[in-house]
């Protein structure tokens, strides 16, 4: 039961982790002034049933009350209080579920603007699974891909909404400010100190010190005033392209359209949504110069420096998790 719970996560959250073109092509497809509530009330619909089923099966194959494990959820979801009294198995199942079922659906909706309705969901739910009628796996299975194709249609709107706005941003900074230039793939910036030298190669690893920024000015990632070393063909493009026109001591404040950033994917983890326009002050020190590494020692596993597994280490320093915003996934 729990691979199945996680396989309606995946299919709630990863929507806006795969491709959302739809079509292969990169274009949206389909009607693009369909509205994000429409498609709430699709997926909190589709979601239920699942969810209800999936009780369902809990309840034939573990003895749990698809009820109990609901007054969970709703507790969870503040739709009720938590009676502290309800000591249940079924009910403790829902409060776990219910943790990671709405802080989830939060994360969704800041993501791609969907907003679940709590208590259909649980409503539906509850229908589901008092239904005499059991989804086997391949319905279970049918219901996810329709789910995931919805919330995949839901990041295409909030992709292009981003992008709109993206642009308009840049558009407004750039009349405000005449210091700002635009490169010719799109990227507006302007220096705030100059450098000297060279500018850097685009395959290059530099010592970088950056600030990130969404467009409304909420910061999403720092180097916390620390040199960073920065991998340039490990980064987004937009940032390999700032930096690599960039001179030794350079600073510089650059808007990044979401094409050139995290594009259509975006970066769920970063909490940057589809086709998201970022901020970065940018300040570029100097080629990386490498250490001397150790020898290994005995007995230990893998090469000296290398990273932890599932985290993003520009140029041998590893990045803080959750962290590493600039470098591409």
């Amino acid at each position: 039961m729990k691979k199945l719970f996680s396989m309606l996560m995946v299919a709630l959250l990863l929507g806006t982790m795969v491709s959302c073109n739809g079509n292969g092509n990169g274009k949206s497809s389909g009607n693009d002034s369909e509205s994000a509530s429409k498609l709430s009330d699709s997926i909190t619909e589709t979601f239920g049933e699942l969810l209800g089923s999936q009780l369902k099966m809990m309840q034939e194959q573990q003895g749990l009350d698809p009820n109990e494990v609901i007054k969970g959820l709703e507790a969870v979801s503040k739709l009720v209080k938590n009676d502290t009294t309800k000591k249940s198995a079924s009910f403790n199942q829902g409060l776990a579920m219910g943790v990671q079922l709405f802080s989830q659906m939060e994360q969704q909706n800041q993501m791609i603007g969907i907003s679940v309705n709590q208590n259909k969901l649980l409503s539906q739910a509850k229908k589901a699974a008092a239904s005499k009628d059991t989804m086997d796996m391949a319905q279970m299975q049918a219901g996810q891909s329709k789910l995931q194709q919805m919330l995949m249609r839901a990041a295409q709107i909030k992709g292009k909404e981003n992008d709109q706005k993206g642009k308009k941003y840049i558009d407004e900074q750039m009349k405000k400010d005449k210091a700002f230039k635009k490169t010719a793939s799109g990227i507006a910036y302007k220096v705030l100190k100059a450098g000297n030298g060279t500018n850097f190669n685009d395959s290059a690893t530099v010592d970088v010190e950056y600030v990130g920024k969404h467009i409304d000015g909420s910061e999403f990632d720092n180097s916390k005033g620390k040199p960073v070393p920065m991998n340039l063909k490990m980064t987004v493009p937009g940032f390999r392209e700032v930096i690599s026109n960039m001179k030794p001591g350079e600073k510089v404040l650059a808007m990044i359209p979401g094409a050139l950033a995290y594009g259509e994917q975006g970066n769920p983890q970063g909490g940057i949504g589809p086709n998201e326009t970022l901020v970065f002050e940018i300040t570029a020190i100097n080629v990386h110069k490498e250490e001397p590494k150790p020898a290994a020692m005995p007995g230990m596993a893998g090469k000296p420096g290398a990273a932890p597994a599932g985290k993003a280490v520009p140029a041998g320093k590893a990045a803080p998790a959750g962290k590493a915003a600039v470098v591409k996934k």
